[in-house]
């Protein structure tokens, strides 16, 4: 197993969605996006690498052959050689890996993703289809906007009651927090879940979308 969350680096795109832009949805030359997806596939020595057409759901699907271009935002996978990637430039890209039975998974879990708690069900999905078990689900959030920087109106935080900061009566999701514990109430182990502490709308060396508006896309990829 590999997994990895690219950054902004090493493509061919040009400005404002330099370099490694990896969303076509963005309005970016598709054939620099397309070389960038290739890189990327390159860079892993994966035979196939699937990605999704994001639309903030709850739907998960089981990728069999890797020729899949899925609407979903959730994917996963027990084959060999098949790399899944999930886009993001602000929410977070979650990784999944059971260990035991050889099976895969992300979930792309930005506020709506998360209030439908996509990653939670991708857990799920991975114990009914191959067997994996919540306490031997290994886990990767990756870099996302963090409670520092995610402010939100008063009707976005409805669900985020115990997650939110109030900074001089400004809301902030801390959707970090929110994931872990729900991932804990399911029965993944605290200890086998690993949170990326990168915000991406301060760190430029990652896109986002909050930071930027017309900007890439990077991804979290994992294969094995």
């Amino acid at each position: 197993m590999q997994h990895h969350f690219t950054t902004r680096f090493e493509g061919v795109s040009l400005a404002p969605f330099d370099s490694l832009n990896l969303g076509l949805h963005v309005n970016d030359n598709a054939l620099h996006v397309t070389k960038n997806r290739e890189i990327l596939k390159e860079k892993l020595g994966v035979s196939k690498l699937v990605f999704m057409d994001q639309v903030h759901s709850d739907c998960i699907v089981c990728i069999e052959t890797g020729d899949e271009a899925p609407t979903c935002d959730a994917m996963i996978t027990n084959v060999q050689g098949i790399g899944l990637a999930v886009m993001v430039a602000d929410c977070i890209p979650i990784l999944f890996y059971d260990a035991k039975h050889e099976a895969i998974g992300v979930a792309h879990a930005g506020r709506v993703g998360t209030l439908l708690q996509v990653g939670q069900k991708t857990a799920l999905a991975m114990g009914e289809r191959f067997g994996s078990r919540m306490e031997e689900l290994k886990i990767w959030m990756g870099p996302s906007i963090h409670q520092c920087c995610y402010e939100v109106g008063f009707e976005a935080t409805k669900g985020f009651e115990n997650f939110l900061h109030v900074k001089e009566n400004n809301y902030f999701l801390d959707l970090q927090s929110y994931n872990h514990a729900a991932f804990v109430a399911l029965g993944i182990k605290p200890e086998n879940m690993d949170i990326s502490d990168v915000c991406t709308c301060c760190d430029t060396d990652y896109f986002s979308y909050r930071r930027d508006k017309i900007t890439g896309r990077f991804a979290g990829v994992i294969a094995l």
